[in-house]
């Protein structure tokens, strides 16, 4: 059974049908790619993995949590969102770091807040996951005396402070300076090879061909074509695939 799945998944927004029954299972330990030109429905459907955008058909499961769209959120529908939110890191294309708070704050705030653990215990958690991204001597800098490419492992490390079941990334080097981007990279890079499951929105074409179990092209709000990185980049078979790669041939 995979840890992600997701059946049927339908998103409008007014007559603007951007999602169109997008199916998909991520299993454990798997990285997951997806691919696709803007405005293919990409960070629309992590965004309803979390249910921070509400599908309006279909069906899905993050982990043993189970929630169908449709229904009227009431106090049971809450706490299962709740639930399958604890059990996913989101890693945004924006950091979203507290501005007051410095980096070792911002980590240690949702097992505090979510968890409700106790302080010193986090703080063992927060640094040695600062440490883990490569930031162990900068635990006490705020955000703004961070660059880039820190901000946004600080945002790893806040997503796996919560000990989630999968990692989503949505663009998560967008926002970022070339030179910034590698550092970044490998970070995930290590976190793959640690056995986390991820789902990754990217257009890091070497990433993904390098790192990725499986990858997802969409178009269109739907899923064109999948397939391992090899069968993608040098063996496609639908056209809209062949086009895109030609346009990001630098992979």
């Amino acid at each position: 059974m995979g840890v992600v799945q997701l059946s049927n998944i339908k998103k409008s927004y007014a007559n603007n049908e951007v999602l169109k029954g997008i199916s998909l299972t991520v299993n454990k330990s798997e990285v997951a790619v997806i691919m696709g030109p803007s405005g293919s429905g990409k960070s629309t459907l992590l965004r309803c993995i979390t249910h921070l955008e509400e599908p309006d058909e279909g069906m899905i499961i993050v982990g043993n949590h189970c929630l169908p769209s449709g229904e009227k959120l009431n106090r049971t529908r809450k706490k299962i969102i709740n639930e399958i939110r604890k059990n996913t890191g989101f890693v945004f294309q924006q950091f979203n770091l507290f501005p007051h708070k410095t980096a070792i704050e911002n980590v240690m705030e949702g097992p505090m807040v979510i968890k409700k653990r106790q302080r010193e215990e986090v703080r063992q958690l927060a640094e040695a996951l600062l440490h883990k991204v490569g930031l162990g001597e900068r635990c006490n800098h705020y955000p703004s005396q961070l660059s880039g490419g820190q901000q946004q492992r600080v945002a790893i490390a806040r997503a796996l402070s919560m000990e989630p079941m999968v990692m989503l990334y949505d663009e998560p080097t967008s926002a970022l300076d070339p030179e910034l981007v590698r550092e970044v990279l490998l970070v995930m890079k290590e976190l793959a090879q640690e056995g986390m499951t991820m789902v990754v929105v990217t257009h890091e074409m070497g990433f993904a061909r390098e790192v990725a179990d499986r990858i997802i092209f969409m178009d269109g709000g739907i899923i064109v074509e999948e397939g391992s990185p090899d069968q993608i980049f040098l063996r496609p078979s639908e056209e809209r695939t062949k086009r895109f790669l030609a346009k990001n041939e630098a992979f």
